[in-house]
């Protein structure tokens, strides 16, 4: 092993191994460089001589190169950050971290305006931004536009005229394989909150409609994000997005405006898959704790069915309570809509919603009738309107559900339902949560729920949320966990 040092920085080695040639070895060290409010964009950026913006350090004038660190130093930064150069995949990503407690605002929180974010991209790659507080802007509080290989991290945003975190096209927006312009990205640990807030009404137009957005992108990741007090939707995977995964967040409170007269209809669902002009699929959704939302929790749909079509979509061990206002909008658990197919709803913990599932064809924007739904192994329990509401579908089977047993029909069915399938549904009184009323929908040693369900589950659905090898020799628990005595509190 070699150990290579650097001239910039305080940690100026890396290991290296000596099987690489020097020619490489040069270049692929890791330098450290420092922004500090109190510096100069003249000084060469060590920690004795910091750089006092950091918009200079993520600049083409700066010596950042591939496989370097921005350190940024306890501080309020007033600055707009515009990343103007990328990493490598050979030499790594340029990080840019807050070393601290570092606050970033927009400098004019009024005026911006869509695409804009206090940190932003266009057509970079190869970044990881971690650990930023964004507060009081304009329009996003991060941006990235035709991105590749992004990594956004530990990032707080907070009172965001537009959406918190926002990944999309730089200029086209006609639709098609042509908007997805985004590649390998990766949301991880982030706070979103407040988003939207510059939100006036539905006919208010300077800003998106989501808290997180996923914008023509293939190939991402959020996860152990949480969203909280959104005024509009929560997370919203769109146009094209494809080859993802959206697991182990929390999205509260989304949809702050609903049933509001002035300000917005329903306000929009926590978690929304939308096709909306280009191909969506092969997108897993699990693991989320999506509660306490205005509006629906999870809604996969398409708004433009002539340009895209959404398919090949896992929505498993989700707990899902406590969505929606009765009266008011749907309130719905997961929502399954029109031009959409080949969709497993399977082993999630649905209670306390308006209702727990919609499956419907019927679409305003037109399209084919939904088919090819599977809903297996969930809980739909202690819901105020109804349990689950099936119409224009065809193909859709429905079996192994524990259902509570407050309406006479488990479910209610609308017009032209198709080739449905259904058995070994079971009602009952109560499910045998550990605290219904604490919302612990864990399972307790006498409930139901334990060893009911089906053995016919993809192999993405054999651990439960807490990780539990969910089938056993005795059979498999229904709804997003299994039983253990750890468990039971």
């Amino acid at each position: 092993m070699l150990y290579i040092w650097t001239n910039v920085g305080v940690d100026p080695f890396v290991h290296v191994s000596a099987a690489e040639p020097l020619r490489k070895l040069a270049y692929n060290s890791s330098t450290l460089y420092y922004v500090s409010s109190n510096g100069s964009d003249s000084n060469p950026g060590t920690s004795d001589r910091p750089w006092q913006t950091i918009n200079y350090a993520v600049s083409d004038k700066s010596p950042v190169k591939a496989g370097n660190t921005i350190l940024v130093q306890p501080g309020t930064y007033t600055e707009l950050i515009t990343l103007s150069k990328s990493g490598s995949s050979e030499l790594g990503n340029i990080t840019l971290k807050a070393n601290g407690k570092v606050i970033l605002r927009d400098p004019d929180p009024i005026n911006g305006g869509f695409r804009e974010g206090v940190i932003q991209s266009a057509n970079k790659s190869y970044w990881l931004i971690d650990g930023f507080r964004i507060e009081n802007t304009s329009w996003a509080g991060i941006a990235v536009r035709n991105a590749n290989n992004i990594i956004i991290q530990n990032n707080h945003t907070y009172e965001t005229g537009a959406s918190g975190i926002i990944v999309l096209p730089e200029t086209y927006y006609g639709g098609g394989e042509l908007e997805v312009s985004n590649k390998n990205i990766k949301i991880l640990n982030n706070t979103i909150e407040r988003a939207n807030w510059r939100w006036l009404g539905n006919g208010y137009s300077d800003g998106t409609q989501e808290a997180l957005t996923i914008w023509g992108v293939d190939g991402f990741e959020v996860a152990n994000n949480t969203l909280t007090d959104g005024n509009r939707e929560g997370m919203d995977i769109k146009v094209g997005s494809r080859n993802g995964s959206i697991h182990d967040n929390t999205v509260t409170r989304q949809a702050l405006i609903s049933g509001t007269p002035t300000r917005g209809y329903n306000g929009g669902p926590a978690i929304y898959v939308d096709g909306n002009r280009a191909d969506v699929f092969n997108l897993s959704i699990y693991n989320n704790s999506v509660f306490g939302n205005i509006a629906d929790a999870i809604v996969i749909a398409d708004e433009v069915p002539s340009l895209g079509d959404v398919f090949n979509i896992q929505i498993y061990n989700n707990v899902i309570y406590g969505n929606g206002q009765l009266g008011v909008n749907g309130g719905t658990g997961i929502v399954v809509s029109g031009n959409v197919h080949n969709v497993e709803i399977v082993n999630n913990t649905i209670a306390k919603n308006v209702q727990a599932i919609v499956i419907d064809g019927t679409s305003f924007y037109g399209g084919y009738q939904s088919h090819d739904i599977l809903v297996r192994n969930n809980i739909l329990a202690n819901n105020t309107y109804r349990n689950a509401f099936f119409a224009n579908a065809n193909n859709l089977t429905l079996d192994h559900n524990l259902f509570t047993d407050k309406f006479v029909n488990i479910y209610e069915t609308g017009n032209e339902i198709k080739n449905l399938s259904h058995w070994n549904n079971t009602k009952v009184a109560s499910i045998g949560f550990v605290n219904l009323n604490s919302n612990n929908f864990h399972l307790t040693s006498n409930s139901p729920a334990i060893d009911i369900g089906s053995f016919e589950i993809g192999k993405y659905a054999q651990l439960d949320k807490d990780g539990r090898l969910r089938n056993r020799n005795n059979g498999t628990d229904v709804g997003a966990y299994v039983y253990s005595i750890k468990t039971v509190k």
